[in-house]
């Protein structure tokens, strides 16, 4: 890879506000699909002029209901409806609130109270959980947004002007979240519109996306890595979306759209190749023939890749050249990988307190092992460096939050007093200028001796293997009192065949405990004495997981072996 130059940058037109993006969108694209989506196998678009005009449609109706600048939640499965009620209450009533739809109806109740919203609008299999919501809020159902849209849209005709009228603060609270992340009880992050817009526009700067490209959404859309990346950053590109209606039918979507760009959370990319590398192992001299063709690839480069494995490439609809990662750690071998098949892998870095990107990979630079430099504008610090160059990683930029909704305190302990904001979340740089994640603060381990441990490098090198699926490295005491290193881990299916046993056996648990404790020591050998796992266990389940299905490190039954 050429060095990089942080100079060379697309030309993007700067904009303020949700709605001054819609409305640039519709005047550059007017007439092309915004929105596709399944009809009976065949596939219906809708454009964004007709987007922008549902939107002016149902934000009237909302306003003929609802006070100027109030907070809506929008709750459900992903959906064109979904981003339908979140632009017309971003473009033309006030504050939108997304809720993650996997919420017990009590949970979800209690974040609508908090944000102290008005109304809420959900997907039909939310309506149950509704019920424990208070009948002072307003209840709409996306199901009927149709008819909403329709009475709103006869409002205007009789001259209604709110949604004309309606006027954006770009720096005023436009969009609250409430995240939790693995560890920490959910806080309310407070976003402007213009902390969003300059985040998307500066992102695009360092990765070209065309009108011609077609978006197949799979994260959940109340995270604002979706919304940002997979939705508004798509829509003010003048590119198509399609929603992916469940991952038991993202296969069959991805032949049905054949998208030329995903963003993906690194546990799909994982799936995909987990299910690509199980298929090579059960053709006779499979791993041999993807070993030989991964090392041709390397030799000839990404387009010969696409021809090397092009039935892989084929599993993707034919046409992915981009998929942005993002919200957690990817191993360096599936990245490299991905690469391998002809797909441009790109690593983003944020969090919802950021908007979400701070750091990424561009058009111009990728590294498997890094998540690339500082989106312009964005200045970035590491803080309390350790003798291995390790330090908590700090950002300063226009994408920063304004703060956590009603809580002060917990506002200024995360912001320093020069403005920079505090991730959690430790980094070093590495000598071409490029930063690496190390690990959480909060899940960071202390030796006896004083040494720091970071559980996601351990992690990492433990995936690595072909017989682990998944692992949690975390602290506990031995039977002596002493603080050790442990390790939960989940096994591949592939343990059983290379054990030549099966799980029901007798003799089997043993075998493959012996099997993924020699792995444990092989990954042991690779570091320094204090970082070595002391203790293992193998769980049965899989691990309890955020919905970005990132594991949580606080759930007490992630530390056992279920």
């Amino acid at each position: 890879m050429a060095k990089y130059n942080p100079n060379f940058v697309y030309d993007t037109e700067d904009v303020t506000t949700i709605r001054e993006l819609l409305e640039r969108s519709v005047y550059h694209y007017g007439e092309r699909p915004a929105f596709l989506y399944n009809e009976g196998g065949d596939i219906s678009k809708i454009t964004y002029r007709e987007v922008l005009e549902r939107v002016k449609g149902l934000a009237t109706y909302l306003r003929s209901k609802l006070p100027e600048g109030c907070k809506i939640a929008v709750t459900g499965k992903n959906s064109y409806n979904w981003v339908i009620s979140y632009l017309a209450i971003t473009c033309g009533v006030g504050v939108v609130v997304p809720i993650d739809k996997d919420l017990r109806g009590e949970e979800i109740a209690d974040l609508i109270s908090d944000a102290e919203a008005d109304a809420v609008i959900y997907s039909p299999e939310q309506e149950e959980k509704m019920a424990l919501v208070s009948d002072e809020i307003l209840k709409l159902n996306m199901n009927d947004i149709e008819s909403f849209v329709d009475d709103g849209t006869a409002l205007i005709k009789k001259g209604d002007r709110s949604y004309a009228d309606h006027k954006i603060n770009p720096h005023a609270l436009g969009s609250l979240l409430y995240t939790s992340g693995t560890t920490g009880v959910a806080k309310g992050v407070m976003l402007s519109q213009y902390n969003i817009c300059y985040d998307l526009t500066h992102a695009l700067r360092r990765v070209k996306i065309y009108p011609t490209d077609v978006v197949l959404s799979i994260a959940p859309l109340h995270h604002t890595y979706e919304t940002t990346v997979g939705c508004l950053l798509i829509l003010y590109s003048g590119s198509a979306i399609a929603y992916n209606s469940s991952l038991k039918r993202l296969q069959a979507e991805l032949k049905l759209f054949r998208p030329t760009v995903m963003a993906a959370v690194p546990l799909i990319l994982e799936t995909f190749r987990n299910a690509i590398l199980k298929k090579y192992r059960k053709i006779k001299g499979g791993k041999l023939i993807f070993s030989l063709q991964k090392a041709a690839s390397d030799v000839t480069g990404k387009k010969a890749g696409k021809k090397i494995f092009s039935i892989i490439n084929e599993t993707f609809g034919g046409r992915m050249r981009l998929i942005v990662c993002g919200a957690a750690l990817l191993s360096p071998a599936v990245f490299r990988d991905y690469e391998r098949f002809g797909i441009k892998l790109m690593i983003g870095y944020g969090l919802t307190e950021t908007a979400p990107i701070s750091l990424m990979h561009s058009d111009f630079y990728t590294c498997p092992d890094d998540i690339g430099y500082p989106v312009s504008g964005v200045s970035v610090k590491l803080d309390d460096v350790n003798e291995e160059g390790v330090g908590e990683l700090l950002i300063k930029g226009p994408n920063v939050m304004l703060g956590y909704y009603k809580n002060p305190e917990e506002t200024a302990r995360v912001m320093t007093h020069d403005g920079y904001f505090r991730t959690g979340d430790l980094a070093r740089q590495k000598p071409n200028g490029a930063y690496q994640i190390a690990g959480r603060a909060k899940s960071m381990i202390v030796s006896p001796g004083g040494k720091k441990i970071f559980p996601e490098e351990l992690e990492l090198y433990l995936e690595k293997s072909e017989y682990i699926k998944e692992s949690l490295v975390y602290e506990e005491n031995d039977e002596n009192g002493r603080r050790i290193v442990a390790a939960v881990i989940t096994d591949e299916e592939n343990v059983s065949s290379k054990l030549g046993m099966k799980p029901t056996d007798k003799g089997y648990l043993e075998a493959e405990k012996q099997l993924i404790s020699k792995t444990v020591k092989d990954v042991n050998a690779q570091f320094p004495n204090y970082k070595h796992i002391g203790k293992i266990c193998i769980r049965k389940k899989d691990f309890v997981k955020t919905t970005t299905k990132k594991i949580k490190r606080n759930a007490p039954d992630n530390v056992n072996n279920g």
